[in-house]
């Protein structure tokens, strides 16, 4: 549940877990995409004059190039994901199928919470893309929802841009199911590290209490160091999976968010207008599902360490303090997904990445 809507539908086009029968499907899926994306660089070069048909076109092409750019890094990393997926797997049954009954309560709220946000994400990318399907229709000159050219062919001529503009229609569709369930893994992902976390404060608050003697508090205590140790793992191999392609989004949006504010002030349709607040709210969008996700990992990991500071150690033994001590050195370490394994992805760094698409913006 917390990854369902995404892994079926990338299973479906054989992006994960292919088969020898439907192997070709992830070629049919990625291929006219990219052919397309190709035709929008030669398109961007035919535009070079034009400053704001030049940047609206841009944005077009990068958000596609990124698209496509997550969807052959999981084609590439296949085995690398898939081991994941089996690793999480491991780690939801292990708490669905234990007596911890608040654990399991906590488990469903991740699965609910994660589900939600897919269908959210899925549905308002699906309506975005829409409104760009549209918005040509409303202006004066012909142009393409996706700015494409070929050399050689004029595509505003008939019949070339009505099969142009025809051959655009399945858009919303490709690329909604291949831009936004990334966005919703990795959400996905860390809810459940954030989750697992939860769950981890809470059996740390059970250790103490006259009715438990010694060794029941140690075993408590090595339980809770053995999970937090697993957690620490499944955090590393997710960052290991997205840390590089999270850094090349940072630039792009980052690029994107700068070049959209100047083009705001050189535009003079109302449509267009419109079109391009509603794609920088898509950026900003993005940006912060992903830092914000992250971020709550790293603020559970902190609770984590407030929970073995109160952890009653004045009742135990000499034994049980010391290895009391150790855990707390341990839950110091930050535990948390790095841009490009140099900058944590928190609150502050989206806030920073704003601040730095902002001035450029004012410098333009």
């Amino acid at each position: 549940g917390l990854v369902g809507i995404n892994v079926r539908m990338w299973r479906h086009l054989a992006v994960l877990y292919p088969t020898p029968g439907s192997s070709w499907r992830k070629f049919a899926f990625v291929l006219p995409v990219t052919a397309m994306n190709l035709m929008q660089f030669v398109y961007l070069l035919r535009m070079w004059g034009d400053l704001p048909a030049f940047i609206l076109n841009m944005f077009f092409f990068s958000a596609i190039f990124n698209a496509l750019m997550r969807t052959w890094l999981v084609i590439i990393k296949r085995g690398q994901f898939e081991e994941f997926l089996d690793q999480l797997g491991t780690l939801f049954h292990s708490i669905l199928d234990s007596t911890d009954e608040w654990g399991r309560g906590i488990l469903r709220r991740a699965e609910r919470e994660a589900r939600n946000l897919a269908i959210l994400n899925l549905s308002a990318s699906f309506l975005d893309i829409v409104g760009a399907l549209v918005s040509p229709l409303f202006r004066e000159e012909r142009a393409h929802p996706f700015g494409v050219a070929l050399p050689g062919v004029s595509m505003t001529s008939s019949p070339v841009y009505e099969v142009i503009y025809l051959a655009q229609l399945p858009t919303p569709l490709l690329l909604s199911m291949m831009y936004m369930p990334f966005v919703s893994l990795f959400a996905g992902l860390a809810i459940f590290g954030k989750a697992m976390l939860q769950i981890l404060v809470h059996r740390l608050g059970q250790i103490g209490g006259a009715e438990q003697s010694e060794e029941e508090r140690l075993q408590r205590l090595a339980s809770c160091i053995a999970y937090h140790t697993q957690v620490m793992r499944y955090v590393w191999e997710l960052n290991k999976l997205v840390a590089n392609i999270v850094a090349v989004e940072a630039i792009i949006f980052g690029s994107i968010i700068c070049s959209l504010l100047f083009c705001l002030n050189i535009i003079t349709s109302p449509t267009q207008v419109i079109s391009i607040v509603m794609y920088i709210l898509t950026m900003l969008y993005v940006l912060f599902t992903y830092y914000n996700r992250a971020n709550e990992i790293c603020l559970e990991n902190n609770r984590v360490a407030e929970a073995v500071y109160n952890v009653p150690w004045y009742e135990a033994g000499t034994r049980f303090r010391k290895t009391l001590l150790i855990f707390l050195m341990q839950t110091q370490h930050p535990m948390e997904i790095r841009v490009g394994n140099v900058y944590p992805m928190t609150l502050a760094m989206f806030q920073s990445l704003l601040n730095a698409s902002y001035s450029y913006f004012t410098m333009l």
